[in-house]
């Protein structure tokens, strides 16, 4: 037998394979599928539409109903719609002019905002950096970032700045003391020449006492202080040698303190009414003002500044209750 041998083929001619792409490669967008109007929600909005129609149509049949039974209230009431429908008309048109400049300012400001410049953060120090940085010195603060500094001397443009205080001369006098009020008892100032007293330089209870030692020594044998703080006005209570029932106050004050009308308001509320003065007096080391002196001659109350009360001690002067005194 002859073994038949086959044919040789040929080979096939070998293509190129094409290279898989990775995972992470780039891919192909997707593209998006606009959303198309479906039968379903036209059908709802016609449906909405047919019923506001029909409402509104119902609505208008019953007020034309209404309207026919009472013509006088349909009248009325179309009045008084008149002026609200004007206004609201009206009103649209500047509504929308608030709407657009509301818009417009709301435009305007972030335009701002992102034109104005960026504010610097500070950025977070690392640890590593804040573990080299050297450790503070005990008592002492770190500055602060951009300390500002105030070269002197400082003005803020609201307070004036204060003067610098002056050093006291060393060749400066001293100032002399102010002389202690002298105090005297009842008992000694009734043994003392009263017309040699300086009655200025007695404290406030002393020169009580003198007015009164001045009522004993010209006849006025039962006079005494009853000044405290419930005396109600009254400093020295007196019967004058004509029987008259004598109420005094007494005012040491100094040359620029005068006696006021307020003063002798106070003591001609109290020196008749309370005390039942029948004759009033009001004593003083320095002098009255114009206001006061009318409101004495007004209420009858005799005036003793302090010349008048020197004459009447030293005896060139009569007493309050003397045939000289005047009422001022």
């Amino acid at each position: 037998m002859i073994d038949e041998v086959a044919p040789e083929r040929e080979p096939l001619p070998e293509e190129p394979i094409p290279a898989r792409q990775p995972r992470g490669g780039a891919r192909r967008p997707r593209r998006m599928r606009r959303a198309r109007p479906t039968v379903r929600s036209g059908s709802l909005a016609v449906a909405l539409a047919a019923a506001i129609l029909i409402a509104l149509a119902l609505a208008f049949q019953g007020f034309a109903r209404w309207a026919g039974e009472h013509p006088g209230w349909a009248v009325l009431l179309g009045l008084a719609a008149v002026p609200v429908l004007y206004a609201l008309l009206r009103g649209m048109p500047h509504a929308r002019e608030l709407r657009r400049a509301a818009r417009a300012g709301m435009a305007e400001a972030e335009a701002d905002a992102l034109a104005a410049p960026p504010v610097p953060v500070d950025e977070p120090v690392s640890p590593t950096a804040r573990a080299q940085e050297p450790p503070p010195v005990a008592g002492t603060f770190p500055p602060g970032p951009e300390e500002p500094t105030l070269a002197a001397p400082f003005h803020d443009g609201r307070t004036a700045p204060l003067p610098e205080p002056e050093a006291p001369d060393p060749y400066a006098p001293e100032p002399e003391p102010e002389p202690e009020a002298a105090v005297l008892t009842a008992a000694e100032l009734d043994g003392v020449d009263l017309a040699g007293l300086d009655f200025a330089a007695l404290d406030p209870d002393t020169f009580e006492e003198a007015v009164a030692a001045l009522c004993r020594r010209d006849g006025c044998a039962d006079a005494e202080t009853v000044g405290g703080a419930g005396d109600l006005g009254a400093d020295v209570l007196a019967t004058a040698p004509d029987g008259r029932r004598v109420v005094i106050q007494c005012k040491r004050y100094g040359p620029e303190n005068k006696v006021g009308s307020q003063d002798l308001q106070r003591f001609g509320g109290t020196c008749w009414s309370v005390h039942g003065a029948q004759l009033a007096v009001l004593v003083t080391t320095s002098e009255f003002t114009a206001p006061a002196e009318e409101y004495a001659e007004a209420s009858g109350i005799r005036c003793v500044d302090g010349t008048e009360l020197t004459a009447w001690a030293e005896g060139t002067g009569p007493a309050p209750w003397g045939p000289g005194a005047t009422v001022r």
